[in-house]
């Protein structure tokens, strides 16, 4: 597989961060901010002014650091104007009364790293920052976050209240960082949305914390949103031969979290790791859904990861449901972990769509679970590969239930290469094995099956007469996605069911039941009325729940 237990994917995200982090020199002021002022950054202001009316702006941020801000102070800078960073803030907000940074006039203000973080917010919460540009240069995309949102106080409750809405971030390390190296500290209440995160370095929106120990370790940050998101271009750092580099959009160390309406595209060719990056993934969390989102031709700059979307070591209790990936190096859909605990437990994944993924030269399927995973529950996906194999398991998984997907091997590769797993560590039932060049080849341990009866008869998976294979009559087979917004991802037609698809028939639909009111890739509510079809979308209302 990928990569070895003890090269553990938790540091290539930590690593972005340290290193060039130093806290900049702050003033110091005795006296509270009255709440509720605005000051105004112009062009052709005066640090010498007031800064409270735009004829009497200021004209630099080096003016705005000076100035002790509170709950409900407001920062706005000229639409169209260029200032020069770093804006540092280390007052807070309220949710409230939140001190809010953003722009006045016509268009957005733009505020220019310098070699340093455009917008740097130091042990501080109750902000928001929005409806800005934040470019940087040769020095900060080697060193800094864009947005850089960072706590190195130790605290017995997390900072609440953060905001970053209508931003663009481009030329950094980091698009947009938030986190703490402090154990028992972090962020709540945080919403990312309606950003740009393009062609920065290491990552485009991250969100870390403390490492994590062999058994765990303590969520930092609660509550952590991250919505209609576009990531791309955030090309990994190709001097970095240790952790992997060049993510879209990474959550860690988050207890409650959403990745939802999102894009990551074009991601992670400059990464030259022993560990690989992915459009949208996890680690180190639980109670994360990863919902609704487009990943597609991410790269890797060697042979491991690249790919579209990732439950990575140590997440828990999460779901990745109604995603499209699409001609990634890596694999569509992972979940994985090299640790040797049990926190990567009572994961659900439903209703994706894989095609032309896992095209790159690693040892992956379109959709791979491997490692210590425990009580995954795997259902109703539709993946499509032709260079690989299109589902790939490895040794470790426990309890784990793979039903009711389609699986099509449109190449000469297997549609399963597994390890021999017992039916006890992972079970397969009312799958689809469609391998259109030579047939369904099921490798599994040391045998190699050209059918479900006979594999079914030696392995004691499919045992409940549920799989199938033949082709299911997918509306074109050999379609590759071409759409780029999540708003459009029910474009994609081609992989629901012809009205001849022999996966009509209910004997080919296993016993395992879904959640009453689960909806399919294509946003059909489903009921309890009628028998389910394997795959991604479904003809109507069925009943089926997921095990226990």
């Amino acid at each position: 597989m990928r990569r070895s237990a003890d090269a553990c994917k938790r540091w290539g995200a930590i690593a972005l961060i340290l290193g060039a982090m130093v806290a900049p020199a702050l003033p110091s002021h005795a006296a509270a901010a009255a709440a509720g002022r605005t000051f105004y950054l112009s062009a052709t202001g005066s640090d010498a002014a007031d800064g409270r009316a735009t004829t009497t702006a200021w004209r630099t941020l080096s003016r705005a650091n000076r100035e002790t801000l509170g709950p409900g102070d407001r920062l706005l800078l000229q639409g169209g104007a260029r200032f020069t960073g770093p804006l540092v803030i280390s007052a807070s907000g309220t949710a409230e009364q939140p001190l809010v940074v953003g722009s006045y006039g016509t268009g957005r203000a733009i505020v220019a790293g310098n070699g340093d973080s455009g917008i740097f917010v130091w042990n501080a919460g109750g902000i928001v920052i929005q409806d800005l540009t934040v470019i940087g240069d040769a020095g900060a995309y080697t060193r800094v976050g864009g947005i850089s949102i960072y706590l190195d106080k130790a605290r017995t409750t997390r900072v609440p209240y953060l905001r970053i809405a209508r931003v663009e971030v481009s030329g950094f390390k980091n698009g947009i960082d938030i986190g703490t190296m402090v154990s028992g500290a972090g962020f709540q209440d945080v919403l990312i949305e309606s950003v740009l995160a393009h062609d920065n370095r290491d990552t485009g929106v991250l969100v870390y914390g403390p490492p994590f120990g062999p058994a765990g370790g303590a969520y930092a940050h609660a509550d952590v949103r991250v919505r209609s998101v576009n990531a791309y271009r955030n090309l990994g750092d190709p001097q970095n031969l240790t952790a992997n580099t060049g993510s879209g959009i990474v959550l860690g160390s988050v207890d409650g979290g959403v990745i939802a309406d999102s894009t990551a595209y074009e991601n992670g060719s400059q990464c030259r790791a022993p560990e690989g990056p992915y459009g949208i993934w996890a680690y180190d969390s639980r109670r994360i859904t990863i919902e609704r989102n487009i990943a597609y031709r991410n790269r890797t700059g060697a042979s491991i990861d690249g790919g579209g979307f990732d439950l990575d070591q140590n997440v828990g209790s999460s779901v990745l449901q109604h995603n499209l990936s699409y001609s990634n190096d890596g694999p569509g859909i992972m979940v994985y972990t090299g640790r040797a605990n049990d926190l990567n437990t009572g994961n659900t994944v439903r209703f994706n769509i894989s095609v032309d993924d896992a095209r790159g030269a690693g040892d992956y399927g379109a959709m791979t679970i491997a490692g210590r995973i425990s009580d995954a529950a795997i259902y109703h996906n539709t993946i499509v590969s032709t260079r690989h194999p299109v589902l790939q398991l490895a040794t470790g998984p426990r309890r784990t239930v793979i039903a009711n997907n389609v699986f099509v091997a449109l190449g000469a590769v297997p549609v399963v290469k597994a390890n021999g797993l017992t039916t006890g560590e992972t079970r397969l039932t009312g799958n689809t094995y469609y391998g259109r060049v030579s047939g369904p080849l099921l490798l599994w341990g040391t045998g190699a099956y050209t059918s479900v009866a006979v594999w079914r008869t030696a392995t004691g998976q499919e045992a409940d007469g549920a799989g199938f294979d033949g082709d299911p009559r997918l509306q074109d087979v050999t379609a590759v996605p071409t759409v780029t917004v999540p708003a459009q991802r029910s474009a994609v037609t081609q992989y629901t069911l012809r009205s001849d698809s022999p996966l009509a028939a209910a004997r080919t639909t296993s016993t395992f039941t879904l959640p009453s009111g689960i909806a399919d890739y294509f946003g059909a509510t489903l009921g309890v009325t009628r028998s389910a079809w394997a795959g991604a979308s479904q003809p109507g209302p069925l009943a089926v729940a997921a095990p226990a």
